[in-house]
């Protein structure tokens, strides 16, 4: 029987591992001869030269494509081998190969193992970025429910200040009445001289509503110290704070507009003032109905006009006063003649 060799034999031949083997043969397929392909594979006597050949090679250093070319001087390639070393059967050894997977060569493990170490490298930093990004968000989402407690508290702050501001208004008021009358109310004195009738600046604003109609209104102030409006003292008016608030008007989407600049409210009524001051025009003063402040006036015609402010606080959370409606004889108007009236003293501006 012809003289064969196993893996093993190579091996021990070659005195190198049975894995280095089969890397030779899965290198250089058609120059190992195979005598059987059975389990063990067997191979014929000139495999032994040339696994020795191919030893030699790699230990002077040569490339794969350099031993290839030594081999194909020395020894015959069987095309056929490899071919079929090329696309094993899963029928050949099983040992590592894995059914026709082929060895594993330890280049592929070194690069298999760099890989997964990079992988785990760059999951390591993505988990630590991922934790300090949770350790900002947390650090905003506070920061943003401090600024919201500060900001609900400034509100109750601010409320509180209108309602302690205004009764002291009221109360300067009645003692500046009391003062003027001696503590006892009014005398008639019917041998003093006749007080003369208060100074009044009037003003006429004319407000074109959307229809094209045209309404007149007469803006009169009383001059005279200690006038009353309808029974109420001539200084009761809005806290300074109230006045120094900006004020809006809301349109038909609900939407708060306002004056540019952020003019305030004593602004917007100082403005009504001038002009009832160069048209002639007569100015009521203000008075209070619960939490809202109402200024009224009266025009040519007789018609009593109330504008009433309210104060409020925006989406965003500012606090703003709102011109919320207009009374023309007790009755409220439409919301387009409103904001037709806000338009117009706007424009004065």
């Amino acid at each position: 029987m012809e003289e064969a060799y196993t893996h093993k034999d190579l091996a021990a031949l070659c005195k190198v591992s049975e894995t280095t083997i089969k890397s030779y043969r899965r290198k250089f397929p058609g120059f190992i001869p195979v005598l059987t392909h059975g389990k063990p594979i067997r191979f014929r006597k000139e495999a032994a030269d040339v696994c020795l050949r191919i030893r030699d090679c790699f230990d002077k250093g040569m490339s794969v494509n350099e031993t290839r070319k030594t081999l194909k001087e020395h020894f015959r390639e069987s095309p056929a081998e490899r071919r079929r070393v090329a696309q094993p059967s899963r029928s050949e050894d099983a040992s590592p190969e894995v059914a026709g997977a082929g060895v594993v060569s330890q280049e592929y493990l070194d690069k298999f193992f760099a890989t997964a170490g990079q992988m785990m490298q760059g999951m390591a930093g993505l988990a630590t970025a991922q934790a300090k990004a949770g350790q900002r968000l947390q650090a905003l989402e506070t920061a943003m429910q401090r600024l919201i407690e500060v900001q609900q508290r400034n509100n109750e702050t601010f409320t509180l200040l209108l309602e302690r501001t205004t009764p002291a208004s009221d109360t300067l008021a009645a003692s500046s009445s009391t003062d003027a009358g001696g503590g006892a109310g009014p005398k008639a004195d019917s041998g003093g001289p006749t007080t003369p009738p208060p100074v009044r600046a009037r003003k006429v604003v004319n407000v074109t509503s959307p229809g094209g109609g045209v309404k007149s209104y007469t803006l009169e102030k009383s001059e005279a110290p200690g006038a009353t409006n309808s029974g109420r003292t001539a200084l009761e008016r809005p806290s300074d704070a109230f006045l120094n608030t900006p004020i809006v008007i809301r349109n038909d989407q609900g939407e708060f507009l306002g004056v540019p600049g952020r003019m305030s409210l004593g602004n917007f009524v100082e403005v009504m003032v001038r002009e009832a001051e160069e048209s002639g025009a007569s100015l009521s003063d203000w008075h209070r109905d619960e939490d809202t402040w109402i200024f009224t006036m009266q025009t040519p015609g007789g018609d009593a006009h109330a504008l009433h402010f309210v104060s409020t606080t925006t989406p965003r959370g500012n606090l703003v006063v709102l011109l919320d409606r207009l009374d023309v004889n007790g009755e409220q108007t439409s919301p387009r003649f409103l904001q037709e009236f806000f338009r117009q003293v706007k424009d004065k501006i």
